[in-house]
């Protein structure tokens, strides 16, 4: 089953090409890889693909529809580069911060419900990270705040996980943990994942799909 199918994509910022004629399809079960050097496209590639970019050239389709008329982002969980999203402006725990991404299920008065600190407080266990759930986010390593950012995705059950440069600032030891937690989560929870990465020569043994963005275009295999 195919989950997101690019087809003939092209963008321009003020006439500089920076993607050209992407086809690209992430199918059921995929845990995609996509590389380059800076430049390349692979940012400019996700912000389409969450929207924050519009289409100009070519076609994106999100579980068969058309990515201008989807809005279902919930079934797409997006994890950004850290330096974007790990300087809260005020304190939170981790506990609140995840729970935060649930607001629209929130109960009367707009408070969490019972239900809702239960799937938070399942999420932490599943991703083996209980003894953060407490914690300052902004006193957490690189490595703890990306397994926190990918709870606050997973409370809303997506089919899909895109993650934008993750093992940006960590350790080798901790690269080698996050990316087995990716891996279990692709393999035993069904989880389909788009990760946006320099360091393919690593993370090349953890998927089963590469792609290479080499100045706008996919190179061939």
């Amino acid at each position: 089953m195919t989950l997101i199918s690019i087809n003939n994509l092209s963008f321009a910022y003020d006439q500089k090409e920076i993607l050209k004629n992407i086809n690209l399809q992430l199918e059921a079960g995929d845990f995609l890889a996509i590389s380059g050097e800076n430049g390349s496209g692979k940012t400019t590639l996700v912000k389409i693909l969450t929207k924050e970019l519009p289409i100009k050239r070519g076609f994106v389709e999100i579980f068969g529809e058309d990515i201008n008329d989807f809005d279902n982002f919930q079934k797409v969980g997006y994890v950004p580069q850290l330096n974007e999203s790990s300087n809260i402006a005020f304190p939170l725990t981790c506990r609140e911060y995840v729970i935060l991404n649930l607001y629209k299920n929130f109960g009367k008065f707009k408070r969490p419900t019972r239900e809702n600190m239960k799937t938070v407080e399942d999420i932490f266990r599943i991703l083996n990270i209980e003894n953060l759930i407490d914690k300052p986010f902004n006193k957490l390593s690189g490595g703890q705040q990306q397994r926190v950012m990918i709870a606050r995705c997973l409370v809303n059950n997506p089919d899909v996980l895109i993650l934008d440069e993750p093992t940006v600032g960590i350790d080798q030891a901790n690269k080698e943990d996050f990316l087995d937690l990716l891996l279990h989560l692709n393999k035993k929870h069904s989880l389909s994942i788009i990760i946006i990465s320099h360091e393919m020569e690593f993370i090349k043994n953890y998927v089963n799909k590469v792609v290479v963005l080499k100045e706008g275009m996919i190179l061939d295999a």
